[in-house]
């Protein structure tokens, strides 16, 4: 009787009640041409995957990490892949922790982020030690993978002593429920932790969080071209400022479109819609090709469709309505291409 109440509470707090363990986790390489082209690796089985002829130990390794409810079959693990996969300098290995990051928020998701950071950490420091060069290391997270990414880079530095610390860690829309006030992903987690906000204080951080923070269109819902708020909690409607993270995360990881996230440091939002920006700051850059020199938050606009990105037209403020109607393509949040979990 005990059992049916509280597996009936864990029901009404979430999803479903998930019984993974640590071992269900994956590496999966991408190797391409397309996102089906792909090697999966047990955590354990680090050795094998370091051997994979498809790891070129000689370039740029990126490791990237899903969200809440998420798996490698929803819409931005494909995108992220897809951009990744145009460039020849960079291998991508993405952690697929979907069984752990399913089931109910808080009595299943965030304990098994609580115990996946240092098992990981255990992982990438014995890979460190066989070959994976940790200055040419970087993890990116979205959401919940965000804020593993800070814990794993932490959990690196701990077991070091500081000896060892991450180069880089890049947070798309980190998780804001329960992570804020309390330990969270920081500046000190890596060498240059940047973060890109598109939902602060709803699903994202509400507050600057990294070496460098980025706001596009303030950080906050509704980013250019997402559909009104249903307030269905997790719905693809109310997601969609979330989501519009990863989305600029991809194109600046493409070269396919020769415009950048171009960005401007300023105090607050307000500020910058008023042209006070500071003008010491050297220019930077949004997402991928970000300078790790850096730091503060950086203000920029951006299209509502894609290609998102507006050069040095959006790092002066425009009444939003002029977002919608000078791109070409189709807003993603409208029509995904892949099957949204």
């Amino acid at each position: 009787m005990h059992k049916a109440i509280k597996n009936k509470s864990r029901l009404l707090c979430g999803l479903k009640d998930s019984r993974a363990d640590l071992t269900t986790a994956k590496f999966i390489l991408y190797y391409g041409p397309t996102v089906a082209d792909s090697d999966i690796y047990d955590l354990t089985d680090y050795q094998s995957l370091l051997e994979d002829e498809h790891l070129d130990l000689c370039k740029n390794t990126v490791l990237y990490l899903h969200g809440y409810i998420e798996d490698p079959d929803v819409e931005s693990i494909h995108v992220i892949a897809e951009a990744y996969l145009e460039r020849k300098d960079t291998n991508l290995i993405v952690l697929d922790w979907g069984e752990l990051a399913d089931g109910n928020y808080i009595f299943d998701a965030l304990p098994n982020l609580k115990q996946l950071g240092p098992e990981l950490a255990k992982v990438l420091l014995q890979m460190f030690d066989h070959g994976l060069d940790i200055e040419k290391f970087h993890i990116v997270g979205h959401s919940m993978g965000g804020q593993l990414a800070g814990l794993i880079g932490r959990e690196i530095f701990k077991r070091t002593k500081g000896v060892r610390k991450l180069k880089r860690i890049s947070a798309l829309d980190p998780a804001f429920p329960l992570f804020y006030p309390g330990s969270h992903l920081s500046a000190s987690d890596a060498e240059f932790v940047d973060v890109i906000h598109t939902d602060a204080w709803l699903y994202g951080a509400p507050t600057s969080t990294g070496t460098a923070d980025f706001w596009p269109n303030s950080g906050k819902s509704l980013q250019p071209g997402c559909p009104k708020r249903n307030y269905k909690m997790l719905s693809d409607n109310d997601l969609a400022s979330h989501r519009r993270s990863w989305w600029f995360w991809a194109e600046s990881v493409s070269d396919r479109y020769p415009i950048r996230f171009d960005a401007v440091p300023a105090k607050n939002w307000s500020e910058f819609k008023q042209k006070r920006t500071i003008e010491t700051c050297p220019p930077v850059v949004m997402g991928h090709h970000c300078p790790t020199s850096v730091h503060g938050n950086f203000y920029l606009q951006t299209n509502g469709q894609t290609p998102f990105a507006r050069g040095k037209e959006g790092t002066v403020y425009v009444e939003p309505k002029e977002l919608l109607g000078n791109t070409h393509s189709i807003c993603p949040c409208e029509t995904p291409h892949h099957e949204q979990k």
